[in-house]
């Protein structure tokens, strides 16, 4: 069965009631986490949001990271590799997964990727009983009304989303992107961040549940899971302010307006693809890739910001870090991470989708960056 929710005031009250609270699913009241995403931006803001609540986060690149945390993201890299590969790796994955509290499983906000057959191999392999799909993101203008994902008011389908030349939207109707062989999916609808907040908060079982969507997801679970905001805490993150690299590897005209903000700035690298779309990028992503990996060795930058999973995957290929723990979100969907280099350096980590954030948020993320703490700690505002 199928079911289509948006939920009122009164359903939820009926639901928390018949329920009767949010149980903690752990003695210390951090249930443990488990997030497996597509790409790598992905995996990252998926973590993001908990750490923004108090619970420690690491990311692990195509396998599960050996430090022990609340939570657990992992990039799958499913998006880019061939839809036979899709459902062995995807499935593997969740199995290693599914023993923690709760599963989340991202989606593209745009619908990009093999959602249908990652849904289907992941749901099989999570051992949860329902699926609730929600891939809603406010902030960043993605909503969903009458079951159609919506990019400003526009189906994603018929917007540049849909002309991609890598990953196009190909879909814009959530119901068609759902494999038959799942019988009990809740799909939500939603425009704001609050009522995807209070319609999360409203289902019960969250154990039993394999949740699906975009940063608003995440959003919603970590605000139903750790009701306290407390703020990431301080990390030493071993690098302080210094010098920053910026990497462009996003064709999307909003990263590059974006990029048109720090151009020039003081102590910034910045490197950029050009801002036309190229009907085969890949050689353009491994040339900025290298450039921007030989920089990294060659130079002691303090933190690296990429647009795109695909670039910050391809950099840190050529760096060989495949684990890194989130520290922070300069902004929703905007998370900051930290890795260590094979010379035992610390490098921040700091990456968006190419479309996400307005002009000025490159601007803010280097100023925020730059009013860190002395080199010994980092601590952001």
């Amino acid at each position: 069965m199928i079911w289509y929710h948006r939920y009122g005031a009164e359903t939820i009250a009926f639901l928390v009631a018949w329920t009767g609270h949010d149980r903690d699913m752990r003695s210390n009241g951090k249930p443990t986490v488990g997030v497996l995403a597509d790409d790598l931006t992905s995996a990252a803001d998926g973590a993001g949001p908990f750490v923004m609540r108090g619970h420690g986060a690491w990311v692990g690149r195509g396998r599960l990271p050996r430090q022990e945390s609340d939570v657990i993201a992992v990039d799958s890299g499913s998006r880019s590799v061939p839809e036979a590969e899709v459902a062995e790796r995807v499935a593997r994955l969740i199995a290693q997964l599914a023993s923690r509290d709760v599963l989340y499983k991202t989606v593209d906000s745009t619908l990009r990727g093999h959602v249908r057959m990652e849904l289907d191999a992941t749901f099989r392999a999570s051992g949860r009983k329902r699926l609730v799909f929600a891939p809603v993101f406010p902030a960043a203008g993605r909503t969903t009304v009458g079951g159609v994902q919506l990019v400003g008011g526009i189906p994603v389908s018929e917007t540049a989303y849909g002309r991609d030349p890598v990953h196009p939207a190909r879909h814009s109707v959530l119901a068609d992107l759902l494999p038959p062989s799942i019988a009990n999916v809740v799909m939500l609808d939603a425009t704001t961040q609050d009522e995807l907040d209070a319609q999360v908060a409203a289902l019960p079982d969250p154990e039993a549940t394999l949740w699906v969507g975009s940063p608003g997801m995440a959003v919603a679970l970590a605000r139903r899971l750790a009701p306290t905001a407390t703020g990431a805490p301080a990390a030493a993150a071993g690098g302080g302010p210094g010098d920053i690299l910026i990497v462009i590897g996003s064709a999307n005209p909003r990263s590059h307006r974006q990029a048109d903000q720090v151009e020039g700035a003081s102590g910034v690298t910045l490197l950029r693809s050009p801002g036309q779309r190229e009907d085969d990028p890949a050689p353009l992503l491994r040339g900025i890739a290298r450039d921007g990996a030989d920089r990294l060795r060659a130079r002691a930058f303090a933190a690296l910001i990429a647009t795109g999973g695909d670039t910050m995957e391809a950099i840190l290929d050529l760096l060989e870090v495949r684990e890194f723990e989130i520290l922070h979100e300069l902004e929703p969907g905007f998370p900051l991470g930290r890795a260590w280099l094979d010379d035992g350096r610390a490098l921040l980590l700091a990456m968006k989708a190419g479309g996400f954030g307005d002009e000025d948020t490159l601007r803010r993320a280097v100023t925020r960056l730059r009013h860190a703490a002395p080199r010994s700690e980092v601590v952001l505002p």
